[in-house]
């Protein structure tokens, strides 16, 4: 019987635009840790701050050193979230805007700019501030413990994303709000579905 040999392709750190434009979009590529580290670290010493314009996408900005990303994040006024806070083809965003009417299928807080942004924060800020979550300390405790007893049980091996990670924050989340244990797969769903149910993986985590 004969065997079918795995061809494993090493993808070069790219120097040159537009390939690196187009390779940053790519989703394949995401897949490829090692290159995209490679890549990154090449883009950090060689072109820190450089503009990409990638085929059937408005151009952006890649910014690759932690110095820049920090001042960015820290001028809210100069640069914003609206209109464009995540990346999509060219395509998939007229036609949002043709659908609907405006360049975002929900408006939450990540499109959101201040005063907008700073008005919706403050209904549920003071319930994360230190003092409050202090409170809440045993109760965080207790489901730390109860995650890691599941993962114990499980006999060595987990899926940590659908296990765990997933659900272990938005417990301790939807006990900070109030919500009963069992709305929080009702939560889960109404808050992931409008960004990740056109992902399998995440499809399957919905249902």
């Amino acid at each position: 019987m004969g065997c079918v040999k795995k061809l494993v392709v090493a993808m070069q750190v790219l120097t040159t635009s537009p390939e690196i434009d187009n390779a940053i979009v790519s989703p394949s590529n995401w897949g490829n840790e090692k290159w995209m580290h490679d890549q990154f670290a090449w883009l950090r010493e060689n072109d820190p701050l450089k503009c990409l314009s990638p085929e059937g996408f408005e151009p952006f900005w890649n910014v690759t050193k932690y110095a820049d990303i920090k001042t960015i994040e820290g001028n809210k006024k100069l640069f914003i979230n609206d209109p464009r806070p995540t990346l999509s083809t060219q395509f998939v965003a007229d036609a949002i805007e043709q659908l609907i009417g405006r360049k975002h299928l929900v408006r939450s807080l990540v499109q959101m700019d201040d005063p907008d942004h700073m008005r919706y924060r403050r209904l549920t800020q003071a319930w994360f501030m230190g003092g409050n979550l202090r409170k809440l300390q045993s109760r965080v405790d207790e489901l730390a413990i109860e995650y890691v007893d599941r993962m114990l049980e499980m006999g060595g091996t987990c899926d940590f994303v659908k296990d765990v990670a997933i659900w272990f924050p938005l417990r301790v989340i939807m006990s900070i709000l109030g919500v009963p244990e069992e709305d929080e797969p009702l939560m889960l769903k109404l808050t992931q579905s409008y960004s990740v149910a056109r992902i399998p993986t995440s499809r399957a985590l919905l249902r």
